[in-house]
């Protein structure tokens, strides 16, 4: 018995680190390219000389949670400033992800099945993508995968360990991952569904951490951080569509959790239909809120479910497999091989695929000017560049650049900006490109702009274009047109502008 155990555990053992080797060289993959526009900002808040100044970032809207911020810049003042620093911390929590959600689903599943779930967790598109990105998701997976780890720990004994685990990882969520509001509910049911004696005063104990912590950072983080430009952002960005996929994935869920719901009115529910309901939650709560408009759906922010959603598939497939005849030695040959065929498609997804060209390239445009621009020389920056300008010019020790700044067609969210979907006007952009212009300039103007087409479809006008055609109007034909992904420098040679 003991050689069999050992047996079925060293293939798991070996494809764990197959698992974590491929998210790792993934992740890798992108982390020095050039920061986008919604980095760029982030990575300027943490170069803000204040922690308030982070916080409450002069510049944006700062939506990202404290600890992300701080985890971050402390990083970046650790290491300096490169590409990789800014990234690091998204990195690390994405392998804390997959080291919690070993540890969960371990503590439910054989180690076959372990390594999947871990596997579909750890190589979704999305949880490789942001892991290596300046933005808060992975944390916001690796706070779900956490809690729901304290939450089934706690389930299957809760002594008073047990409980303070789970108090700490409910403490510590909110100023990780706003996101963990959702499963909040689900952690509350779970200790009120225990045996403890004291179980009364766990839950009020919870009660006041997690309140607390909201209040708190509500009113130092949240509350001088909105406006309605945020809400109209997020409600551009929300997909409401309800695809094929979307329904599988939804009648998944309540497949799920609807035998656990039954044993539950039976009186015969134990911690794995605990653990069934404690992930259904916050899935429903989402759809819920996403019908609603209360939140914003989109691939980034539905990522922290990811931990709930294949938990609660992979028990379909072990209630499945517990029916049926196959041998088991057979099961595990099958869910290592489908194991296997993730890492492989992550691997040449995301190593041997097309590069990724979402976002502009900051760094090679800014790096670009820093050699070309003479002295007399104008760069004119769209607003919606500003940031990644600032960044890589500080970054490359660009001391005084001949900067000027557009104001219009700013994105989400400047702060104090009108950054309305289609608020942008022509009459509005050429009178503010004209006042950027000196009179009687005779010189090179290098314009900055991108051409990400959802940045221009957000604004309402074709900015760049218009930019560039209104100064060739006025008597400055353009020079070579140089391409940086998704991020435009023209130069406009001026004879003398009247």
């Amino acid at each position: 018995m003991p050689e069999l155990a050992v047996s079925r555990v060293a293939p798991a053992r070996i494809a764990a680190v197959i698992v974590i080797l491929a998210a790792l060289a993934a992740g890798l993959n992108g982390i020095g390219r050039s920061l986008w526009l919604d980095e760029a900002w982030v990575a300027n808040s943490l170069n803000a000389p204040t922690l308030s100044g982070m916080l409450v970032y002069p510049g944006w809207l700062q939506s990202n949670p404290p600890l992300f911020l701080i985890f971050s810049r402390t990083a970046v003042r650790v290491l300096g400033l490169s590409n990789a620093s800014f990234r690091i911390v998204p990195l690390l929590f994405s392998f804390l992800a997959i080291a919690a959600m070993l540890a969960a689903s371990g503590r439910i599943f054989v180690p076959s099945f372990t390594v999947l779930a871990s596997a579909l967790v750890a190589l979704h598109p999305s949880a490789i993508e942001f892991s290596h990105t300046l933005k808060p998701y992975s944390e916001e997976l690796a706070t779900t995968a956490m809690l729901i780890l304290a939450t089934i720990c706690y389930l299957k004994q809760p002594g008073s360990r047990q409980y303070l685990w789970l108090l700490a990882a409910a403490g510590i969520s909110l100023p990780l991952a706003y996101s963990s509001a959702f499963l909040f509910p689900g952690v509350f049911l779970a200790v009120g569904a225990t045996c403890a004696p004291d179980r009364g005063k766990r839950i009020a104990l919870l009660a006041a951490v997690t309140g607390g912590s909201f209040l708190i950072i509500y009113w130092f983080c949240i509350r001088p951080n909105v406006s309605p430009e945020l809400y109209a952002f997020w409600a551009a960005d929300a997909d409401n569509r309800i695809t094929a996929g979307l329904v599988a994935a939804l009648l998944g869920c309540v497949g799920a959790v609807v035998p656990a719901v039954l044993r539950l009115f039976r009186g015969t529910a134990g911690w794995r239909d605990w653990t069934r309901i404690v992930c259904f939650l916050p899935c429903l709560l989402l759809g819920a809120s996403r019908a609603l408009g209360w939140y914003p759906a989109s691939r980034r922010t539905l990522l922290f479910l990811l931990p709930c959603f294949f938990l609660l598939v992979m028990m379909i497939a072990d209630d499945l497999t517990r029916r049926l005849t196959t041998p088991k030695r057979a099961l595990n040959i099958a869910a290592f091989g489908l194991t296997l065929v993730i890492v492989s498609k992550a691997i040449t997804g995301q190593l041997i695929g097309p590069p990724d060209r979402s976002g502009e390239n900051f760094a090679g445009a800014v790096g670009f000017l820093q050699h070309r621009v003479a002295t007399g020389d104008i760069v004119l920056v769209h607003a919606c560049c500003k940031e990644g300008f600032e960044l890589y010019a500080a970054m490359y020790g660009w001391q005084k650049p001949p900067v000027i700044y557009g104001e219009t067609g700013w994105p989400c969210c400047a702060r104090g900006k009108d950054a309305r979907p289609g608020a942008s006007t022509k009459p509005a952009a050429l009178q503010d490109l004209d006042s950027k212009i000196p009179r009687g300039f005779s010189g090179r103007i290098w314009l900055l702009y991108t051409t990400r087409p959802t940045h221009w479809a957000y604004v309402g006008l074709d900015e760049g274009n218009l930019w560039r055609n209104h100064v060739w109007d006025r008597g400055c034909p353009p020079g070579p047109y140089f391409d940086f992904g998704n991020l435009t420098v023209s130069p406009m040679n001026c004879a003398e502008v009247l």
